[in-house]
C-alpha cells in the first residue's frame, strides 16, 4: 500500500508543478521504487473516475441528454477507456521519448504524470461532489468542470516540457498525440460495448 505522507507529497508535487514552481520535483519519489509506486496514483485515481461518471450519468438521465445509455454501459466505455489510456499512453510514450533522446527522462515523466492524474480527476470530481451534496446545480456543477479540462492541458504541457524536456514543437506533438489516442480507445471501446448491447451512446 501507499502512505497518505506520499499521497500529500505527490498531490503536492503536482500542484506545484501546475504552479510552475521550481521546487516541485523535490516532492516527488524519482527513484525505481517511487516509479513503481506512483502507479498506485493511478489505482486511487480509479474510484474517483467512477464516481465522476456515475455522477454525469445521472445528470444525464436527469436532464435527458444520456437517454440511451444503461448505466453499465456507460460506466464501462468511460472507466474502461481510461485504463485502456494509460496503459497504450505511457506504452507509446517509450518509444516517443526515445526518438527525441529524451528517454533518461521517461521514469521522471511517468512518476509525475500518475500523480497529476490523480490531482487533475479530483478537480474534474470537486464540483459534481458539491451537486452530490446539493450544494451547486447541476448546470453550474458540469460548467466548472471546464477550468478542470483546462488544468490538465496546461499540466501535461508542463510536464511534458519541465519534466521531459521536450522543445515546444514536440510538446505540442505530445500533447496532440495523447488526445488523438484517449478519442480513439474512447470511440473505438464505445463502439463495442454499444454495439454489442444494441445501444448507440
Amino acid at each position: 500500500m501507499i502512505s497518505t505522507s506520499e499521497i500529500v507529497h505527490g498531490l503536492t508535487g503536482a500542484w506545484r508543478i501546475a504552479m510552475l514552481d521550481a521546487t516541485a520535483a523535490r516532492h516527488f519519489d524519482l527513484s525505481a521504487d517511487g516509479f513503481r509506486r506512483s502507479f498506485w496514483a493511478l489505482a486511487i485515481t480509479v474510484p474517483i473516475i467512477f464516481f465522476t461518471t456515475a455522477s454525469l450519468w445521472q445528470i444525464g438521465q436527469a436532464s435527458g441528454t444520456i437517454e440511451l445509455a444503461d448505466f453499465t454501459s456507460f460506466v464501462t466505455v468511460q472507466v474502461g477507456a481510461t485504463v485502456l489510456y494509460w496503459a497504450a499512453y505511457l506504452l507509446v510514450m517509450i518509444g516517443v521519448a526515445r526518438h527525441l533522446r529524451l528517454g533518461s527522462s521517461y521514469a521522471a515523466y511517468v512518476i509525475v504524470f500518475n500523480w497529476g492524474e490523480l490531482m487533475t480527476s479530483a478537480l474534474f470530481a470537486l464540483p459534481l461532489l458539491l451537486n452530490a451534496f446539493g450544494i451547486l446545480p447541476s448546470p453550474i456543477a458540469v460548467t466548472l468542470m471546464l477550468p478542470a479540462m483546462a488544468a490538465l492541458v496546461w499540466y501535461r504541457w508542463q510536464i511534458a516540457r519541465q519534466v521531459l524536456g521536450a522543445t515546444p514543437p514536440a510538446a505540442a506533438a505530445i500533447l496532440a498525440l495523447d488526445l488523438a489516442l484517449n478519442l480513439m480507445l474512447d470511440h473505438g471501446l464505445a463502439s463495442l460495448v454499444f454495439m454489442s448491447g444494441g445501444e448507440t451512446p
